[in-house]
């Protein structure tokens, strides 16, 4: 079976992630300006927000610089055109080990917020109200799942051998 592979895609995906990084750089630096110094009224869930935005921040300036992923289609694969391959010769492997945990980050930093929130509603309702160690012990857990799913992502990698090994026991078996 012959793959024909589009050399377009990689210029055109590499053009745009360009141009998001920067719309995602504007509208991160404003949200961020917005939360630090227009928000006194928020309290301490301001907090939780810029948590929350520093982490979305830091996801869309890796994707959109550090790593590029471009896909391969119609596999089901891709590779990466970012600096951290370019310049540092970083595998796809690691990048996306890099890209679990900043992903993983960004959803604990979004239960956090609903968490707090959670918290400042209860004493409207009266139910529901957790001890302060009940509630910090759901946060450090879910920090906590988040390095073991790193980690264990990242000791899944398999190597370039075993990689080609693969490829030539399932093109023998057609």
């Amino acid at each position: 079976m012959q793959l024909d592979l589009s050399t377009q895609l990689p210029k055109v995906a590499s053009y745009l992630f360009d141009v998001a990084g920067i719309v995602d750089f504007l509208t991160n630096s404003l949200v961020i300006y917005l939360i630090l110094w227009k928000s006194s009224n928020m309290k301490t869930f301001r907090f939780y927000l810029l948590y929350f935005q520093l982490t979305t921040a830091v996801m869309d300036f890796y994707l959109a610089f550090l790593m590029k992923p471009i896909p391969v289609f119609p596999v089901i694969g891709g590779y990466t055109e970012g600096i951290l391959y370019r310049f540092f010769g970083l595998s796809a492997h690691y990048q996306m080990t890099i890209q679990v945990f900043l992903m993983s980050v960004q959803e604990v930093s979004i239960l956090c917020a609903f968490l707090r929130k959670h918290q400042s509603i209860v004493p409207i309702t009266k139910t529901k109200e957790w001890k302060k160690t009940y509630y910090w012990g759901l946060i450090v857990m879910a920090h906590s799942i988040t390095l073991v799913v790193v980690i264990l992502y990242l000791f899944s990698n398999v190597t370039r051998e075993q990689q080609l090994e693969y490829i030539q026991t399932v093109s023998s078996m057609s």
